[in-house]
């Protein structure tokens, strides 16, 4: 084989490679190394940019165990506005870590890793359901660092238990949400019923799955082909983290004082219906703004992604 008839291989090659493998214009990603990383195989935290805006916004998923993936939609429409940074909690699947090295205290420190890494004196943060849990507690050691807060399907500010946070009322909401006549006039719903749960298509399966997955995080159930995330995405090993969370707590005086904090929630989010609780904690706390949205679940900007990105953007701003 001559020299030119290789030198033409390796450049197709590379053309290949570069098409089929490489990293999309539209984003940056990297590794940031935690403490643990020098002794645990792999222990690094998978981290993802995206956006042009000069503000830059971290971006907390839910979990634990779950993926940054979900949250891309959530921040859609707003990529000209900020810098996003989002980001694989450890224990994730992109952000992989042994058990014992599964704390929230370890979790809430690799936010700030990520925080000093970007080299920004104050960032602002949107955090998600478990996520938020995260960013109240960074908030509460790490007061100086963050200018916006910005809670979506919140954990309550306020806990004497995780039985006050998880509560029956909670369940039974769950409940509400999954045996509603709505899912049970979805096709897939019927399909499953007619087949006994056994499906022969791994295609229904997991259409299936998916359905299960969105009944309780949205409202909008025709729109659950639209959830991302879930059952392969999720790593339950992760959930270990709620085992180590100081259940009895108090942040609402460091959301109040210090941040410009934004609730927002759904009027059907199986945590709080109405916000009926976080409404009634946060009565006297003028400066934690509070926004119900209409005909949303704990996924808002599925339900209303019009309605979201206006209510986001606001509090991002302030």
């Amino acid at each position: 084989m001559t020299t030119r008839l290789l030198s033409i291989i390796f450049l197709c090659f590379i053309g290949l490679f570069n098409t089929s493998f490489g990293q999309s214009k539209d984003y940056h990603e990297w590794y940031l190394r935690t403490p643990d990383s020098l002794d645990v195989y792999n222990q690094d935290i998978y981290v993802r940019e995206l956006g042009t805006g000069k503000d830059t916004v971290i971006v907390v998923h839910g979990g634990f165990g779950a993926n940054h993936d979900y949250m891309l939609d959530a921040i859609k429409g707003l990529e000209k506005k900020y810098h996003f940074v989002l980001y694989d909690q450890r224990g994730s699947l992109l952000s992989p870590a042994p058990k014992e090295k599964l704390t929230f205290q370890k979790n809430v420190g690799d936010l700030d890793l990520l925080i000093k890494q970007l080299g920004t004196q104050k960032v602002k943060i949107m955090a998600h359901s478990m996520g938020t849990l995260v960013a109240m507690e960074y908030l509460n050691q790490h007061p100086e660092k963050v200018s916006n807060l910005v809670l979506i399907g919140a954990i309550l500010s306020k806990s004497d238990s995780i039985g006050s946070v998880f509560s029956k009322r909670s369940n039974e909401q769950v409940k509400f949400l999954s045996t509603r006549q709505e899912i049970k006039d979805l096709p897939i719903y019927k399909r499953y019923k007619e087949l006994n749960g056994k499906f022969s298509s791994d295609r229904e399966r997991t259409d299936f799955n998916r359905m299960a997955f969105a009944m309780s995080n949205i409202y909008k159930i025709d729109r659950y082909q639209l959830m991302r995330g879930g059952f392969h995405y999720y790593k339950a090993d992760a959930s270990v983290m709620v085992e180590t969370v100081n259940w009895k707590y108090d942040y609402r005086k460091q959301l109040h004082d210090n941040t410009k904090t934004t609730i927002i929630f759904g009027d059907y989010d199986f945590l709080d219906f109405n916000g009926t609780i976080h409404q009634e904690l946060i009565k006297d706390f003028k400066n934690i703004h509070f926004k119900l949205i209409k005909s949303a679940g704990h996924n808002i900007w599925i339900d209303q992604p019009e309605v979201f990105r206006k209510e986001l953007d606001l509090a991002l701003k302030k």
